[in-house]
Parts: structure tokens; sequence; C-alpha cells
């Protein structure tokens, strides 16, 4: 019995994940909104939280991030500031997400977790790939939420408003 408790407690102590550094020059999180008239990619490299990833168990990982609103760039100063006025970025300034767990099917993990986005927490789950080597981690993932979902008045150009669904794109480079 001491064997086995000894066993179990190097598994654990030894089994832990990392945390990983985000490379603010290299991550980003991305949206893209459209609108029949146009298209435009909103950009923020302003990416703050944790991330620890286990190496041999990569289910085992988590993450734990937010992105200021205001950090967003779409190179339109007139959208972003209409932007903000609609996310209402004085009441809530901050994109959160927050992981609850990580499965894996076939050759694709996908994290579930919280998004918490103006004011309102839904649980949602993103497929993500990463690669590895000795140093760095790269994670990137594409899905997209619902204006609706989060009680968003979606803006309109020439009495037409812009879709309802965002694209989100995140590129997370860290060092482990």
């Amino acid at each position: 019995m001491r064997k086995l408790i000894i066993i179990l407690f190097f598994q654990v102590a030894f089994a832990q994940g990392v945390p990983v550094t985000i490379d603010a020059d290299q991550s980003f999180i991305s949206y893209d909104g459209r609108h029949p008239a146009h298209n435009w990619t909103g950009v923020s490299k302003e990416i703050k939280g944790s991330f620890i990833f286990d190496k041999d168990n990569p289910t085992a990982s988590n993450v734990d991030i937010f992105v200021p609103v205001f950090s967003f760039d779409s190179k339109n100063s007139n959208r972003d500031s209409n932007m903000l006025d609609v996310i209402e970025d004085y009441f809530y300034p901050t994109v959160s997400f927050t992981s609850s767990g990580i499965i894996k099917q076939e050759n694709q993990y996908y994290i579930k977790g919280l998004l918490f986005f103006h004011g309102i927490k839904k649980e949602i789950t993103i497929p993500v790939n990463f690669t590895l080597d000795d140093k760095k981690i790269k994670v990137d993932a594409d899905f997209s939420i619902s204006l609706t979902d989060y009680k968003i008045k979606r803006p309109s150009l020439l009495t037409i408003k812009m879709k309802d669904d965002i694209a989100i794109k995140f590129f997370l480079v860290g060092s482990i």
C-alpha cells in the first residue's frame, strides 16, 4: 500500500502543466464583421491571463484569458468607436474565456468553457489546433458567435443591419 501511495504522489507531482508565457508580438485575437456594403476585421494583441499546458496530457491543460475591448483595431477609428458604444465598453470593458475542460475526439481538440461578453456568460466549445516544439506552443482556432446571443443590438448602415454572426479567430504563441 505504501508503494502505491508513493507512486501516485509522484505521478501527480510530475504530471502537472507548465505556465505558458504568451508572446504579445506574435499572438492575436480577431473578429470579422460583415455587412452587405463591406466587411472588416478588428484585431487585438493585448491578450492577458493565464495558460497552463500539460505536454503529457493536453486535455489536462487550462486557459483563462481576457482582452480589453478597447484594444481591438479595425483600422477605422470611427467604426471602432461605434463598436465600443454598441458593446457598452463602459459597463463591459473586457471579453474573457475560462476553460472548463478539454476533450480530444479523433485528431481534433476542443476547449469547453465560458465566454463572458457584454455581461453574458455562455458555455461554448471551440475547436483548436496546436503545434509544439521544445520551447514554444502555437494554438489557433476559428469559431463564430451570434451578437443576439449576447444581447448586442446590431448596428446598421443605410438601414441594413450588419450580419449577426461574428467570426472569431485567435492565434496564441507561447513560451513553455
